[in-house]
């Protein structure tokens, strides 16, 4: 009778032994796989971010030479040919300024919702502006007296672009320079 007890207590003990042993490969496995998982995320977040970070940079440098393009000094260079009467030149400007902003509408993705609304909103200032002013001063008015008149209205001002490329330049440094 202690002999059937001894065997039987040395078979459960066998089979708790066994079922802990069998366990403790299984999580050790299950380990191992949950670490070759997360070194694989890990991995894969790093080439993500060699992909990511270069278009992120691009899209503050493309958002930059926007608002630099759509500065009365810089579109009225770049928008007025000879012989250009002022209604011509207005709509040049107003068209390159869309024309520009259509072609970086996708930039939107990478810089901050505040960033976006400050650059949609310099965007239609800059149009307004464009247009008031040219209203404001009549058709008579040269293309050389509209660019002034231009200038002008923007002198000492809180100027929406500068604005905006100020939180530009805020928003990449916070983002690259940490």
């Amino acid at each position: 009778m202690i002999m059937i007890f001894i065997v039987l207590i040395i078979s459960i003990a066998v089979v708790v032994i066994s079922y802990f042993f069998f366990n403790y490969k299984k999580n050790e496995s299950l380990n191992k796989e949950k670490i070759t998982l997360i070194q694989g995320k890990e991995k894969e977040n790093e080439e993500i971010k060699k992909v990511v970070i270069p278009l992120e940079l691009q899209a503050y440098e493309r958002l930059t030479l926007f608002l630099d393009r759509m500065n009365p000094n810089n579109l009225v260079l770049r928008c007025y040919e000879p012989n250009m009467d002022t209604k011509l030149l207005k709509d040049v400007m107003i068209k390159n300024i869309r024309d520009e902003f259509d072609y970086n509408i996708s930039q939107q993705i990478y810089v901050s919702s505040q960033l976006w609304a400050m650059i949609t909103s310099a965007k239609e200032e800059m149009i307004n502006t464009i247009n008031i002013v040219y209203n404001n001063k009549g058709e008579s008015i040269t293309p050389t007296g509209f660019a002034g008149a231009l200038f002008e209205h923007f002198a000492g001002k809180n100027n929406p672009l500068e604005m905006a490329l100020e939180v530009l330049k805020q928003e990449s440094k916070k983002r690259f320079l940490q």
